[in-house]
């Protein structure tokens, strides 16, 4: 097998990553016994199907011009930070909501530090601003977790 360029490599290994999670929330709703808890991991599996089809375009796409379009998309994105002040869960046939979206927001932080932490250590400048996007785009679904979480969980209060 022929070694793949380094962004290649850094696309390649974001699109395993969201595959994993397609695959975590497919199997968890495959033996969720709640249907509300089942629905929510079916949209959090066709979530993850689309990071994987945004990804794989970047293997034909101008990786320089998606950059640059992320960045001026970007933004300030707001971090609730949730996920760094619950508990972790587990995804089970007795999962709740609440599990659900705990483990889709953990998943999303630590995608999002993983990257973070790549684009400090990495000197080729192309590389850097992937892994800035892929962890901005991570930071932004974490958001979207959180802040459907909050809605849900805190609306009573």
């Amino acid at each position: 097998m022929t070694e793949l360029p380094p962004i290649q490599e850094i696309v390649e290994r974001a699109i395993r990553f969201e595959e994993e999670s397609v695959q975590l929330y497919t199997n968890a709703a495959l033996v969720a016994r709640n249907g509300h808890v089942k629905a929510r991991l079916e949209e959090l599996a066709a979530e993850e199907r689309s990071h994987v089809e945004k990804l794989e375009s970047l293997r034909t796409t101008n990786i320089r011009w998606a950059i640059r379009r992320s960045r001026s998309e970007r933004g300030n994105i707001p971090d609730l930070k949730l996920a760094e002040t619950l508990a972790p869960r587990q995804l089970g046939p007795d999962a709740d909501t609440q599990d659900v979206m705990v483990v889709a927001m953990q998943r999303e932080k630590a995608a999002a530090e993983f990257y973070q932490a790549m684009a400090k250590l990495v000197d080729d400048p192309l590389a850097r601003g992937l892994f800035e996007m892929l962890a901005s785009e991570e930071m932004q679904h974490k958001y979207n977790v959180e802040s459907t979480y909050e809605k849900a969980v805190y609306k009573a209060f």
